[in-house]
């Protein structure tokens, strides 16, 4: 088995780039121990589906060609993967769906990803996913359970998992999930990395498979906040094809002298007290980067109640997304997904349009706390990662699905955590297009804990050696 190094793979894009640029490693190379440790990994976390082991050879030797040549571009020669419902050109989007494996091969790139490629990053593969991303922990039942890298046997997050997993491991260097109540912040919270949900429309979603087009939002993740300047702005556009796509006009970022603003939620919802205890931690660095702290008054309702719209919303649109194969076989649903898929069948029309003002009252909610102060932040996730086999906490979303419900963006950065300690997020939410100052309070907070990527120490137990 070909030698990986961990010290590399673990850095973030931003350092991987610095030393391709400086000839001190090839794509080549990188590409090539990317894929040594990806290899290694599978038995123990099982965060990719498919790996184009060829392929991405192939593009990392036109990589360092292109480097050779003087036309290098930004991402250029980066191993980056992408969520198994996001189309990659000649791979299939099974969406981790049994119902899906064996469809044709996506005939083109979603447009997130095509800018990825055009910027001259190699595409490794497709990631782990819950089924239909409906669900956040990632134990999928046709193409195996994706294991957090810092213990395994739990759960990554989900429903981008593998996305999580991945970047936490060092088996790429950022990775593409998708986010509808929380499901790219909620691995990162798991998994101990960084994941931005940008406002609503400013990556197209078109060609992936749906949940819910109301709250579907494409993100990357990444090892360090400062990674997620340059991949946002190279995937946001208006997609004139997208009925989604809304043209974001990003405002400068300004992370001087914030109101924070920090929730009183009361038994409005139920963050566990150890991940409390690491988020006011985290409320103390900040205050000490020069911030100051805005009180904002508890939900008017339970935070669960808005959650739960959403929930309603994507089971409905799951039937209409899957229709063809809801009609046919369905013993290559899990029963999981039979009982939530059936369950929606039998809502009246009157019950799916009270959901979406519940929807609509969760908007109201962020959007009123957001005109008090600059940004409101929170924990990402009011637990951490669980053993698979225990039951997935229902509060996982409740916390994450307000700025979906708004479109706002989100991002969660870790929580400074002791080194036994599974990880844990701080989420920050702002107004819409103020991803770079989001971007920007979260790479100053890293920098006051001395925040530097590493490997989870549960990886020497499967590391290439």
């Amino acid at each position: 088995m070909s030698k990986a190094d961990a010290s590399l793979l673990s850095s973030d894009l931003s350092t991987q780039s610095a030393l391709l640029a400086s000839a001190a490693l090839s794509s080549t190379e990188l590409v090539s121990q990317q894929l040594a440790a990806i290899a290694a990994s599978q038995v123990q976390v099982n965060s990719y589906i498919h790996v184009d082991a060829e392929g991405a050879m192939a593009a990392a030797a036109a990589s360092d060609l292109r480097r050779a040549n003087g036309t290098a571009r930004p991402l250029e020669g980066l191993p980056i993967a992408v969520k198994d419902n996001i189309d990659v050109a000649g791979m299939v989007t099974t969406a981790g769906m049994e119902t899906r494996r064996h469809d044709a091969a996506a005939a083109s790139d979603n447009p997130a990803v095509a800018a990825l490629r055009a910027a001259g990053a190699v595409i490794v593969g497709k990631l782990n996913m819950h089924e239909a991303a409906m669900g956040a922990d990632n134990d999928n039942p046709f193409y195996g359970a994706c294991h957090n890298p810092h213990r395994h046997g739990y759960t990554p997050g989900g429903s981008s998992g593998g996305s999580g997993a991945a970047v936490a491991a060092g088996l790429c260097s950022a990775a593409l999930g998708t986010d509808t109540m929380g499901s790219v912040r909620i691995p990162a919270s798991y998994c101990g990395v960084v994941g931005l949900k940008p406002s609503w429309g400013a990556i197209s979603t078109r060609g992936t498979v749906a949940l819910c087009r109301r709250l579907d939002h494409i993100g990357p993740l990444t090892r360090s906040a400062r990674d997620l300047r340059l991949l946002l702005q190279l995937m946001s556009g208006f997609d004139p094809d997208c009925a989604q796509s809304r043209a974001i006009s990003y405002a400068a970022p300004d992370a001087e002298g914030l109101r924070i603003g920090v929730i009183d939620f009361g038994d409005a919802a139920d963050v566990a007290p150890d991940v409390q205890a690491a988020f006011e931690d985290g409320l103390r660095v900040l205050v000490g980067l020069g911030h100051r702290l805005q009180p904002l008054p508890a939900p008017a309702f339970a935070s669960a109640r808005a959650r739960r719209a959403g929930l309603l919303m994507s089971e409905a649109e799951m039937l209409v997304e899957h229709a063809d194969a809801w009609a046919g076989d369905r013993s290559k649903f899990s029963p999981l997904l039979v009982k939530l898929m059936s369950w929606a069948e039998g809502r009246s029309a009157a019950e799916l349009a009270a959901a979406s003002q519940l929807a609509d009252r969760g908007q109201v909610q962020l959007q009123q706390w957001l005109a008090q102060c600059d940004v409101v932040v929170m924990p990402t996730a009011p637990q951490r990662a669980f053993a698979f086999g225990q039951p997935a906490p229902a509060s996982q979303a409740d916390l994450t699905a307000y700025a979906n419900l708004a479109g706002n963006p989100a991002l969660s950065v870790p929580l400074p955590v002791a080194a036994n300690e599974l990880p844990a997020g701080m989420q920050l939410v702002g107004n819409i297009g103020d991803e770079l100052t989001l971007i920007a309070l979260a790479e100053a907070f890293q920098q006051a804990i001395a925040w530097q990527p590493s490997l989870p120490q549960a990886c020497s137990n499967w590391w290439p050696k």
